[in-house]
């Protein structure tokens, strides 16, 4: 392994560090399915005494096809290793919250075909049944004690207009206004208000209206609701919300605001709406604030992550600092009653990781870089820190749902290689307790070596990423590589990590001898630093899929010098934006890739742009301009409805249906249809592609056997193309006299490129 290390840090500029080391030869590598089956903590919260932890365990189930919830709670003076005790088993287990007396959580679960809200009392088991609500509510919040709650549902969504047109309209037709409003065709929500009454019954709902704070129009149907927040005492309701109002001049004027301005047609703001006296105001001077609000116990100020308000001395900072991307926030509080806005952290770890806990003398934990916490001090002038506490932590430890009152830590640990578990971690300990031992049973697999490495472009972009090395690599041979170009930061990650994202298998495709890549980022990467090597002089936005693209070509190109892959056998996945990359890079690299996938992804096509018109303005920003006039030139350069003769490698299509079949007598479900123009096309080119539809799934599936199936299907599609390995499953034996099938014709292809000497040789503005 050394002389690994060696080769790639001096034959090619990569630097190679070892950061695990699997299990012993004699185990059996890590399959798709050891993945899908993995256990996964949900969440984690200590009650606001710091006595106790809630969590809850995912469990796939295969056979049932769905994912057992079971919520548990251990007393945080037990170190004993064990799973506490279980409070509920559900198919559902969502928006856990504990109340002020430490004892009592709510939560929402399916019950009786309906999403119900309950209370349980740790201490004896008892459960409340607080209000039944509707399958569609999407968020919930209650005050201190769970007598107010609000809740948000998803507005009905028959047509692109359905929760605006009048019976009358519907049964005469009605006029489509196309362009009148941004908002058009975006979902919406109704937050209802609900008191529990005397002799405990619940009052009846009553809808919610919000004044936008620009346009002073009133509205109650709000577009994407998120981040929904009682205060303590239930008189104030925060909430973030999209609206298309044109955005005063001097917001106009915010580097931050100006880049969201080029690529959003809506813009994400926070209002608060008293519920007394019915009133709407900002509720923070910037746009998307990137937590939940964190209230103070009286209910009179709120704490949370964002970019710095409009034309305050922070904003300057923040311009000077480079420090205004997406990425980007600091950590304010806001007093309601002056509207004075007080820094009290400035650049936070993660936009969206807010503080965590307010202490009852006014004091707030927060996090820091480095998985420190720090206790916070109100002066009356400015926050101070008056004590730092760091979590011992040891290389390629990784640690999420962190909660900490000052003294204790609490929450979820995981290493590369290393499954999650809840642990505790008290005062001055050089070590975390594991608390919970989840998955046992991949103690009898063997993980793939996981190593750091790191890159140059030819942009001068520095990169690193994490390179999943073969479990019985041989010193001197070249490897097979998959790319996957969505990032890894460092979680456990047997297939894509905790969010599941489709098509991604690093340790399977490694346990299968191919070396597998993906990008990490460092922690304090400065994105803006990482925008200013964009790729000058491409038309809009598309500098951005450039930039990409060299990213890969110069990874191959260093993992080759280095002498660790065959640059004859590389594919390459993408999924959702970087699905759009993949196919951008197929069509425009220097790069030939030998396999990829696209998965449930953005096409950047003529047809995505008239079969979505809420999506157009967004794609006449990264062409520059529409598809006609002027403009229509970039299309015809760079769209791959123009260019889909120049992909000379075989694709795999994986297709997400939100639950819409297509099975209506030829009305094509939206989702599959923007694709067709890519599929079709590259069939009709004699050019080799699959695509499979998922019609349950929802952006990332989450039904366990749709998780297996794009796990081995992703498997078996580049061992077949870059291995020339069929699984001798008989169950495969369709699947691989198509793809033989498909190899006839990508050879055909590639002679044809040959003969015409039109192999991609990369593009420039």
């Amino acid at each position: 392994m050394k002389t690994l290390a060696k080769r790639a840090m001096y034959a090619s500029g990569i630097a190679l560090f070892f950061t695990n080391l699997s299990a012993v030869s004699e185990l059996r590598p890590v399959s798709s399915k050891d993945c899908v089956q993995v256990r996964y903590i949900a969440g984690a919260w200590m009650n606001p005494q710091g006595s106790r932890v809630a969590y809850v365990v995912k469990t796939p189930n295969l056979d049932q096809n769905q994912n057992d919830y079971q919520l548990y709670v251990r007393e945080l003076d037990d170190e004993t290793q064990g799973l506490g005790k279980l409070l509920i088993t559900s198919t559902s287990i969502t928006d856990v919250r504990w109340l002020g007396d430490g004892d009592r959580l709510t939560m929402l679960v399916p019950m009786l075909g309906t999403n119900t809200l309950i209370s349980i009392a740790v201490g004896s088991g008892s459960q409340e049944t607080l209000l039944h609500l509707s399958n569609d509510v999407e968020e919930y919040s209650t005050d201190g004690v769970a007598e107010t709650v609000a809740y948000s549902v998803r507005d009905q969504e028959v047509g692109r207009h359905a929760t605006t047109q009048s019976a009358d309209e519907i049964a005469d037709g009605y006029r489509v206004r196309l362009g009148e409003s941004k908002t058009e065709g975006w979902p919406t929500n109704s937050i209802f208000i609900v008191h529990r009454q005397a002799g405990g019954r619940w009052s009846s709902p009553t809808q919610v209206s919000i004044e936008d704070p620009f346009t002073h129009q009133e509205f109650t149907h709000i577009v994407a609701v998120t981040y929904l927040s009682l205060s303590p005492n239930g008189k104030l309701l925060a909430l973030n919300y999209w609206t298309d109002a044109n955005l005063p001049e001097e917001w106009k004027k915010n580097p931050y605001v100006q880049a969201d301005l080029k690529k959003q047609t809506l813009q994400r703001i926070m209002v608060i709406k008293n519920l007394e006296d019915q009133s709407t105001s900002l509720g923070f001077k910037n746009l998307y604030p990137d937590s939940m609000p964190l209230w103070s116990r009286d209910s009179t100020s709120f704490m949370m992550n964002a970019h710095s308000p409009i034309g305050s001395v922070w904003e300057k900072e923040d311009i000077r600092d480079h420090r205004t991307s997406g990425l980007d926030a600091n950590l304010f509080c806001v007093r309601l009653g002056s509207g004075r806005v007080e820094e009290v952290v400035r650049h936070v770890p993660d936009h969206h990781t807010g503080p965590l806990f307010w202490r009852q003398d006014g004091d707030v934990i927060v996090t820091l870089l480095g998985d420190s916490v720090a206790r916070m001090h109100h002066d009356g002038e400015s926050w101070r820190q008056v004590n730092l506490a760091t979590l011992p932590k040891k290389a390629g430890d990784e640690f999420w749902f962190l909660s900490s009152d000052g003294v204790k830590f609490v929450g979820v640990h995981q290493a590369i290689a290393v499954p999650e578990n809840l642990f505790v971690s008290k005062g001055s300990q050089k070590e975390i307790h594991l608390l919970t031992d989840l998955n046992p049973e991949l103690r009898n697999v063997r993980f793939a070596d996981v190593r750091t490495i790191s890159w140059t472009t030819a942009d001068g972009l520095d990169i690193t990423g994490l390179l999943f090395v073969p479990p019985d690599y041989v010193e001197g041979k070249r490897y097979p590589l998959v790319i996957q170009t969505k990032g890894d930061q460092g979680q456990f990650t047997c297939d894509s990590g905790h969010n599941h994202d489709p098509s991604f298998a690093p340790q399977p495709i490694a346990g299968a001898g191919i070396m597998y890549l993906a990008r990490t980022n460092l922690p304090g990467l400065n994105f803006e630093d990482e925008l200013a090597k964009i790729p000058k002089g491409y038309p809009g936005q598309l500098g951005f899929a450039a930039k990409e693209m060299h990213i890969w070509e110069s990874a191959v190109d260093s993992l080759d010098r280095a002498g660790l892959v065959d640059p004859a056998k590389v594919g390459i996945i993408g999924f959702s934006a970087t699905g759009f990359y993949v196919e951008f890079s197929l069509m425009h690299s220097r790069v030939h890739y030998a396999a990829a996938t696209a998965t449930d992804n953005e096409q950047g096509s003529i047809g995505e742009y008239w079969l979505t018109p809420t999506f157009s303005d967004t794609e006449e920003d990264l062409y520059g301009g529409p598809p006609y006039g002027e403009t229509l030139e970039n299309w015809h350069k760079y769209s791959i409805s123009f260019n889909l003769d120049k992909i000379h490698t075989p694709l795999l299509m994986e297709e997400m249906g939100y639950g819409v079949h297509d099975d209506l007598l030829g009305q094509i479900p939206r989702n599959l249809a923007g694709r067709y123009e890519i599929y079709k096309g590259l069939t009709r080119l004699n050019k080799a592609v699959e695509m499979y539809y998922y019609p349950d799934e929802d952006h990332a599936p989450d039904h366990p056997r749709a998780r297996l199936a794009s796990l081995q299907r992703n498997v078996d599609w580049y061992r077949f193309w870059l291995q020339n390995f069929e699984d001798p499953d008989p169950r495969k034996k369709e699947q691989y006299q198509r793809w033989r099938m498909l190899r006839t014709l990508n050879l055909s292809d590639s002679k044809t490129r040959q003969n015409q000497n039109d192999a991609p040789s990369g593009i420039g503005p």
